[in-house]
């Protein structure tokens, strides 16, 4: 009976040590036997490893950069003919931020509550003089005072989103150091994109604004994986989808300090907007519950409608309202700090 139950136990050290056991079938003891038992029958026995879902808090730092949604606002000409610099409004690297708390049902299980913002704004501005002039590119070819040309052009972009995610996340595979883990959620999300230019020469201020808005709510489902190391360490990856149904509401509008309403466009469609979401990085974490990681994150909206190609299609005579469908991206760092108790 000795030799059984010694045989027994060299056998559990050793699943241990080569990560044979599952997130299932966390080791417990019973007696003097080491036997496999599962997370719902023995959470408080249970052999705790690094990556077990536990409550807690956590605040995340966002650094990123909005790609594929600059706009040229104005151009330096002389006579016809390009010379000099182009107005664009091009996102620049800017902060956001993300708040949550999560609840551990167990040691392979959890809930979370989560709201994302993230705040942009981008200015840019030309003067020149003559014989040089500024081409008005957001204006609408066919309005009086299209061709004139000015001095100076100045604008001020804005991109702005925010994100509430409801979440429950479990084990799927597992052993002592890397666990894999699935998560199926719900998510509301915002996106606002607002341009204002104003044309000054001649005597006459003119002004274009723009503001695009969503609003959104969907399903949200991802995959994560991390491997822990020695002294605390571990990497991770993870990655989701977001299908967002939703309504874009689109206005354009171009004034004057002689008419309040030169050319005036407003347009509404349902869609359903993805999101691809990737982050890859490094943390590490202390037994005391104190938790820091940090990584690259990069994310596509698919399906979106973007500034310039708004304004294109006014300018366009609305020819392509109906395919006014494209997509941007965000990309850049994320750091995360998290008290697990």
């Amino acid at each position: 009976m000795k030799i059984k139950t010694l045989f027994g136990a060299m056998l559990g050290m050793l699943a241990l040590n080569f990560g044979i056991a599952s997130a299932a079938e966390p080791l417990a003891v019973d007696g003097s036997a080491v036997q496999l038992a599962s997370c719902e029958t023995c959470p408080t026995v249970c052999c705790v490893p690094p990556w077990a879902h536990r409550s807690g808090v956590f605040g995340d730092l966002l650094i990123l950069r909005a790609r594929d949604a600059e706009v040229g606002f104005a151009s330096t000409v002389n006579g016809n003919v390009p010379e000099g610099r182009v107005g664009i409004l091009d996102p620049e690297y800017d902060f956001g931020f993300r708040l949550g708390l999560a609840k551990a049902l167990d040691n392979c299980s959890s809930l979370s509550l989560s709201y994302t913002g993230f705040f942009s704004e981008q200015n840019d501005s030309l003067d020149t003089a003559a014989p040089l002039s500024l081409t008005k590119n957001l204006v609408h070819p066919n309005e009086a005072n299209a061709g004139t040309n000015v001095l100076s052009a100045a604008g001020e972009y804005e991109i702005d989103f925010q994100f509430a995610d409801l979440d429950y996340r479990f084990v799927v595979l597992s052993n002592s150091r890397t666990a894999a883990n699935v998560t199926i959620g719900a998510r509301y999300g915002n996106l606002d994109q607002e341009l204002s230019v104003v044309y000054a020469g001649a005597g006459l201020t003119e002004t274009i604004t723009t503001d695009i808005d969503f609003d959104g709510v969907g399903a949200r489902l991802g995959f994560d994986i991390e491997h822990h190391g020695h002294r605390g360490l571990f990497v991770y990856g993870k990655t989701s989808a977001s299908f967002l149904a939703g309504e874009f509401d689109a206005t354009y509008l171009h004034s004057s300090t002689a008419d309040p309403v030169r050319v005036a466009s407003n347009w509404e469609a349902g869609r359903l907007m993805s999101i691809i979401d990737l982050e890859l990085g490094v943390g590490w974490q202390h037994c005391s519950g104190w938790r820091v990681s940090g990584g690259y994150t990069f994310s596509s909206w698919l399906n979106t409608v973007k500034t310039a190609d708004w304004i294109d299609a006014v300018r366009n005579n609305a020819d392509n309202y109906r395919d006014l469908d494209d997509e941007f991206t965000f990309d850049g760092f994320v750091g995360r700090v998290e008290y697990r108790f």
